[in-house]
Protein backbone atom coordinates (compact mmCIF):
# COMPACT_ATOMS: atom_id res chain seq x y z
CA UNK A 1 0.00 0.00 0.00
CA UNK A 2 2.88 2.24 0.96
CA UNK A 3 4.34 1.68 -2.63
CA UNK A 4 1.34 2.68 -4.11
CA UNK A 5 1.00 5.95 -2.45
CA UNK A 6 4.64 7.03 -3.30
CA UNK A 7 4.15 5.78 -6.80
CA UNK A 8 1.21 7.70 -7.33
CA UNK A 9 2.89 10.68 -5.83
CA UNK A 10 5.21 10.48 -8.04
CA UNK A 11 3.22 9.91 -10.94
CA UNK A 12 1.16 13.14 -10.67
CA UNK A 13 4.72 15.22 -10.36
CA UNK A 14 5.72 13.46 -13.25
CA UNK A 15 8.76 12.69 -11.94
CA UNK A 16 9.43 9.58 -14.04
CA UNK A 17 13.23 9.83 -13.11
CA UNK A 18 12.47 9.40 -9.55
CA UNK A 19 9.91 6.46 -10.35
CA UNK A 20 12.14 4.63 -12.54
CA UNK A 21 14.81 4.69 -9.75
CA UNK A 22 12.61 3.54 -6.90
CA UNK A 23 10.95 0.86 -8.87
CA UNK A 24 14.22 -0.26 -9.86
CA UNK A 25 14.63 -1.33 -6.47
CA UNK A 26 11.57 -2.74 -5.81
CA UNK A 27 9.20 -4.02 -8.72
CA UNK A 28 11.10 -6.02 -10.33
CA UNK A 29 12.48 -8.00 -7.37
CA UNK A 30 9.61 -8.18 -5.09
CA UNK A 31 6.35 -6.98 -6.64
CA UNK A 32 3.65 -9.42 -8.61
CA UNK A 33 0.99 -6.16 -9.13
CA UNK A 34 0.93 -5.57 -13.16
CA UNK A 35 0.67 -1.77 -12.86
CA UNK A 36 3.83 -1.44 -10.65
CA UNK A 37 5.57 -3.37 -13.81
CA UNK A 38 4.03 -1.42 -15.94
CA UNK A 39 4.77 1.94 -14.21
CA UNK A 40 8.37 0.83 -14.01
CA UNK A 41 8.38 0.16 -17.70
CA UNK A 42 6.65 3.62 -18.31
CA UNK A 43 9.21 5.38 -16.39
CA UNK A 44 11.95 3.50 -17.58
CA UNK A 45 10.58 4.08 -21.62
CA UNK A 46 10.46 7.68 -20.59
CA UNK A 47 14.09 8.27 -19.11
CA UNK A 48 15.68 6.52 -21.81
CA UNK A 49 16.40 2.86 -20.42
CA UNK A 50 15.53 1.31 -23.47
CA UNK A 51 17.76 -1.48 -22.79
CA UNK A 52 15.97 -2.24 -19.52
CA UNK A 53 12.25 -1.55 -21.40
CA UNK A 54 13.88 -4.62 -23.43
CA UNK A 55 14.63 -6.72 -20.70
CA UNK A 56 11.57 -6.08 -18.32
CA UNK A 57 9.20 -7.22 -21.31
CA UNK A 58 10.97 -10.70 -22.00
CA UNK A 59 10.96 -11.45 -18.23
CA UNK A 60 8.33 -9.80 -16.53
CA UNK A 61 5.36 -11.98 -16.19
CA UNK A 62 3.49 -9.53 -14.47
CA UNK A 63 2.41 -6.21 -16.68
CA UNK A 64 -0.40 -5.97 -18.46
CA UNK A 65 0.36 -6.97 -22.07
CA UNK A 66 -2.14 -4.84 -23.85
CA UNK A 67 -1.77 -1.73 -22.07
CA UNK A 68 2.44 -2.27 -22.37
CA UNK A 69 1.53 -2.28 -25.97
CA UNK A 70 -0.56 0.65 -27.01
CA UNK A 71 1.83 2.62 -24.76
CA UNK A 72 5.06 1.58 -26.49
CA UNK A 73 2.94 1.62 -29.91
CA UNK A 74 1.87 5.56 -28.74
CA UNK A 75 5.51 6.21 -27.44
CA UNK A 76 7.31 4.98 -30.59
CA UNK A 77 10.99 3.75 -29.21
CA UNK A 78 13.59 4.58 -31.81
CA UNK A 79 14.59 0.94 -30.53
CA UNK A 80 11.19 -1.73 -31.39
CA UNK A 81 12.57 -4.75 -29.50
CA UNK A 82 10.31 -3.84 -26.83
CA UNK A 83 7.21 -3.88 -28.07
CA UNK A 84 8.16 -7.31 -30.22
CA UNK A 85 9.09 -9.06 -27.03
CA UNK A 86 5.47 -8.08 -25.74
CA UNK A 87 3.71 -8.63 -29.07
CA UNK A 88 5.96 -12.24 -29.74
CA UNK A 89 4.72 -13.37 -26.20
CA UNK A 90 1.25 -12.69 -25.92
CA UNK A 91 0.20 -12.97 -29.38
CA UNK A 92 -0.27 -9.56 -30.76
CA UNK A 93 2.01 -9.90 -34.15
CA UNK A 94 -0.71 -8.30 -36.46
CA UNK A 95 -0.25 -5.01 -34.45
CA UNK A 96 3.12 -5.53 -34.50
CA UNK A 97 3.54 -5.98 -38.13
CA UNK A 98 1.12 -3.54 -38.77
CA UNK A 99 3.12 -0.80 -36.75
CA UNK A 100 6.45 -2.20 -37.55
CA UNK A 101 5.46 -1.05 -41.68
CA UNK A 102 3.46 1.90 -40.97
CA UNK A 103 6.61 3.11 -39.07
CA UNK A 104 8.96 2.18 -41.36
CA UNK A 105 10.58 0.12 -39.58
CA UNK A 106 11.31 -2.81 -41.73
CA UNK A 107 14.47 -4.06 -39.99
CA UNK A 108 12.65 -5.17 -37.61
CA UNK A 109 10.11 -7.17 -39.44
CA UNK A 110 12.89 -8.45 -41.05
CA UNK A 111 14.91 -9.59 -38.02
CA UNK A 112 11.39 -10.92 -36.54
CA UNK A 113 10.87 -13.33 -39.66
CA UNK A 114 14.29 -14.09 -40.11
CA UNK A 115 13.91 -15.07 -35.70
CA UNK A 116 10.89 -17.08 -36.14
CA UNK A 117 11.78 -19.01 -39.48
CA UNK A 118 15.25 -20.13 -37.31
CA UNK A 119 13.26 -21.45 -34.52
CA UNK A 120 10.73 -22.88 -36.08
CA UNK A 121 12.87 -24.50 -38.77
CA UNK A 122 11.99 -22.86 -41.74
CA UNK A 123 9.03 -23.92 -44.28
Amino acid sequence: MYMTSVLHTNYCFSSFLFTFLILAFYSVLYSEDPDIHFKYIEAAAKTGQIKEVERVTRESNFYDAEKTKNFLMETKLPDARPLINVCDRFGFVPDLTHYLYTSNMLRYIEGYVQKVFVVTGGI
